[in-house]
């Protein structure tokens, strides 16, 4: 009985397959769902413990509004990198602002569900103190959210590249084409 040794290269490894897209809508509205859910299974938690539910302090939507200047500003930069035939955009760099884009996205789609679900539990005592001052700083980190959100949508959208077949500066463009189409013409 003799045994065949395994050969001592190994065999090529198939080219990498996938099909990168944009964050559809869908995938934000599941996220802003799951938010809303655990948002809504802590405030249970809350509830069945007898425990004070806490006031979201004014630092979380500052913090949140100073993470979302910063994606919109990235989002520039790397969109005028992009959009200029004399710089180059590292591989690294676009799949780094490409995942922090999507992220981004569905973490701001989360916690808007969450700060929405916080709103809604407090909004019938409105007239009482805490519970107003609940509604307030909810609503405040809920718009942040968004905007948060629609920064990642953004950075998402500035990772796109100009079809080979097509200037960078749409000098030469068919007139005929869509401003937004990018699908080189045949």
């Amino acid at each position: 009985m003799t045994r065949s040794l395994p050969p001592l290269e190994d065999p090529p490894e198939p080219e990498p397959s996938g099909d990168l897209r944009p964050t559809d809508r869908r995938a934000v509205v599941v996220a802003a769902l799951c938010g809303a859910v655990v948002g809504w299974f802590v405030l249970s938690v809350f509830f069945l413990t007898e425990a004070m539910v806490p006031i979201l302090p004014w630092s979380l939507p500052v913090i949140l509004a100073v993470v979302a200047i910063g994606v919109w500003i990235d989002a520039r930069v790397l969109s005028r990198k992009v959009h200029d035939p004399h710089r180059e955009v590292s591989p690294t760099e676009g799949l780094v602002s490409l995942a922090l884009g999507k992220s981004v996205v569905l973490t701001g789609a989360a916690l808007a569900g969450a700060c929405i679900v916080y709103i809604i539990t407090f909004v019938r005592q409105v007239a009482i103190p805490y519970p107003r001052q609940r509604v307030i700083t909810g609503s405040v980190t809920a718009v942040v959210c968004v905007l948060l959100g629609l920064a990642g949508w953004v950075l998402e959208r500035a990772c796109r590249v100009p079809p080979d077949g097509e200037d960078r500066h749409r000098e030469g463009a068919d007139p005929g084409r869509a401003g937004g189409d990018s699908q080189p013409a045949h």
